[in-house]
């Protein structure tokens, strides 16, 4: 089994690429709430980078295996279709070692339509910092659930 948490980076200044205070602080009150990660993927953006960066300082826990992923920016050879963005999930969470948990930073719509091509229901925007949990089961099966923060409901598909 292996598990990878996709992400929308934490809340951004308005005038450049980089997290605010106030997103700074709430990625590592995620990180604080994470038990660490075997691998990290971030979008080329600034801010996903930042985001990755402060949940890791949370948890205490050094940077693992890590790599820039285009196509968690919608940048692929489908721009970032649901279809498009469920095939680079898959991909990603094979380069997770067997059994463990992976870390990607995105975007909205992005971290949305990866959903919506795993699971075939779009859901509800995420906010900052929320996402989706994607594991593949031992025996190959994918599962999704949404990570709402903030008391908001969790769905499991």
């Amino acid at each position: 089994m292996r598990r990878l948490e996709l992400l929308r980076h934490a809340k951004r200044d308005p005038n450049e690429d980089r997290l605010s205070a106030a997103g700074r602080a709430q990625a590592e009150d995620v990180g604080r709430e994470a038990s660490g990660y075997d691998a990290v993927f971030v979008s080329p953006a600034a801010r996903a980078a930042e985001t990755a960066a402060w949940i890791l300082r949370g948890s205490g826990r050094q940077l693992a295996s890590h790599g820039v992923i285009d196509g968690l920016a919608g940048r692929d050879a489908t721009g970032g279709t649901p279809e498009g963005m469920a095939a680079g999930i898959r991909a990603l969470l094979t380069a997770v070692p067997e059994g463990g948990v992976g870390l990607a930073v995105s975007h909205t719509p992005f971290v949305e339509r990866a959903m919506t091509g795993l699971t075939g229901r779009e859901p509800s925007p995420f906010a900052e910092c929320e996402g989706i949990r994607v594991t593949e089961t031992e025996d190959g099966r994918i599962e999704v659930e949404e990570i709402r923060r903030a008391g908001q409901p969790t769905a499991r598909t």
